[in-house]
């Protein structure tokens, strides 16, 4: 169904533009180049981003890191270094987690990706096996996914396979990278650890009867796991909930139901930021929910806006802010930020159509302050033999005002159903795919509906990315939906669609 991956270091001790925290013990990697500056955009206790930047110098002996991303932290008064919970300085990988970080923000400042974008350099097919899955790539430019029928696979770059592991299960979800291992469950409520070199299993462990069908994520981190609370027995996939497991074993800490708080909700393709001791997440009726790690006890909880709604929309989280996208009952939607501090609401932008894919936060090509990218419409559901006319929109808002920078239009599709999906074998995507950013600004996302991973930016700054023009747009049409977005590796982008997981370099 919708949008149906995580930590390490910080890149160069990437000091980003929304915190500055501490990275260490990381291995060096040749693709961070000598000291630089790095702007530094703060966002302070009112959730306003401050007006001026500031440059820091970054050593290239401190810290060169292969990888994509940084951690989130608030950034204190005084730049203060904030210790973060899910602390990674054992693992740097380039995309080690659907959304990149902690944050979730889809942002790679240390990876530059292909544009224009080339055909494939290779494809994955194999008849009937089926991704609804997020990849993610180490440090060395190999490749693991997971799948439907529940065979995790990994690859080099040029597409050998190294490894193929087969668990006691099917619909093994969003699998991170974590100090050497990849994390990922399956449908039969068992959490699996692979070693990455080889495919081994290191242990598994059944944890709940069952986990929900739809695209969740498996979050390690330094001490933990975080994955869904069981199963709704729905067709199309949610959890009660979250849970917290010890890293070591599996061992269940603590769950929290978000039943219980807001009735008839549940979780849905559940990718939480996890920074600052807490665990933030959003569920189906728009809600967004931080519980401590310590014990799952609610620090704050917005509810959702309207009786009735029901949202895939998920978070992700920057500096002092969680970011949100949102249906309503009428069928418009949106995005709202929210301060991490307390959940109190910093600004609202209200979109005609409905938001069921998560946003992403990162620096834009030809925009000076941090952008929220998010693409808007329905679901095109199952393949029916029946035309129609399905549009959707991709929006740049920035962080700071909420005003539109631009806005992406795709041809529409003519088809009920994504691009690849037969009854045979069900491709169930949102209209769009997460966003994915790269340090010089691209925009990489997945018209779903068509099957179509699109490159954007605004090159002449007018507001409006244009399909004529090539500075703005490049295209690779792979003829099926992916769900998650593109993961990203310097000069590389994959996709992993239903049909035909693609490498782009």
């Amino acid at each position: 169904m919708a949008s149906l991956p995580f930590l390490r270091s910080a890149l160069c001790t990437f000091l980003g533009f929304v915190g500055l925290v501490e990275a260490s013990g990381a291995p060096q990697a040749s693709d961070c180049d000598s000291p630089r500056a790095v702007e530094l955009l703060q966002l302070d206790s009112a959730l306003q981003f401050r007006g001026q930047t500031e440059l820091f110098s970054v050593n290239s002996a401190q810290s060169r890191l292969p990888d994509c991303k940084r951690e989130f932290g608030p950034f204190g008064h005084g730049h203060t270094r904030i210790q973060n919970s899910t602390s990674t300085s054992s693992s740097s990988y380039w995309y080690s987690v659907r959304g990149v970080d902690a944050g979730r923000s889809g942002y790679c400042p240390g990876a530059v990706g292909p544009f224009p974008l080339p055909a494939p350099a290779w494809s994955l097919e194999v008849p009937g096996l089926n991704f609804h899955q997020t990849p993610v790539i180490d440090d060395l430019l190999n490749i693991y996914t997971t799948s439907d029928n529940g065979t995790i696979l990994s690859f080099s770059k040029d597409g050998q396979k190294r490894w193929e592991f087969q668990p006691k299960s099917i619909r093994c979800q969003n699998p991170s990278l974590f100090d050497g291992k990849l994390y990922t469950a399956c449908a039969n409520g068992q959490v699996v650890v692979l070693r990455m070199d080889t495919g081994e299993e290191v242990w598994s462990r059944q944890v709940f009867d069952g986990l929900p069908t739809d695209a969740y994520t498996v979050s390690a981190t330094e001490d933990f796991l975080v994955i869904p609370m069981a199963d709704t027995g729905l067709d199309f996939g949610g959890a009660w909930g979250v849970a917290l497991l010890d890293r070591a074993d599996g061992r269940l800490r603590w769950s929290y139901n978000v039943s219980t708080m807001a009735p008839k909700s549940y979780v849905i393709n559940l990718d939480p930021c996890i920074l600052n001791e807490s665990i933030i997440l959003s569920d189906t009726s728009g809600g967004v929910y931080r519980l401590s790690v310590e014990d799952g006890s609610e620090i704050w909880r917005v509810p959702g806006l309207d009786e009735g709604t029901f949202t895939l929309g998920g978070v992700a989280c920057a500096g002092d802010m969680v970011f949100n996208g949102y249906s309503r009952a009428d069928g418009s939607g949106g995005l709202r930020a929210l301060s991490i501090d307390s959940g109190s609401l910093a600004w609202n932008r209200a979109f005609p159509k409905v938001v069921h894919n998560a946003p992403a936060i990162g620096r834009i090509h030809n925009h000076p302050s941090p952008a929220v990218i998010v693409g808007m419409g329905e679901p095109p559901g199952r393949p029916w033999p029946l035309p129609a006319n399905i549009t959707g929109k991709v929006v740049a808002v920035d962080a700071v005002s909420n005003e539109v920078i631009w806005t992406f239009e795709p041809p529409p599709w003519h088809h009920w159903g994504a691009a690849g999906s037969t009854f045979e074998q069900l491709c169930f995507p949102d209209l769009f795919s997460a966003a994915t950013i790269d340090a010089d600004g691209m925009v990489y996302i997945n018209w779903s509906a068509a099957g179509i991973t699109y490159a954007l930016r605004d090159a002449n700054a007018d507001g409006i990315i244009s399909l004529q023009d090539p500075r703005e747009v490049s295209a690779a049409d792979l003829g099926s939906a992916a769900t998650g977005p593109p993961a990203l590796a310097p000069g590389m982008i994959f996709v992993n669609t239903c049909r035909r997981p693609s490498a782009f370099f």
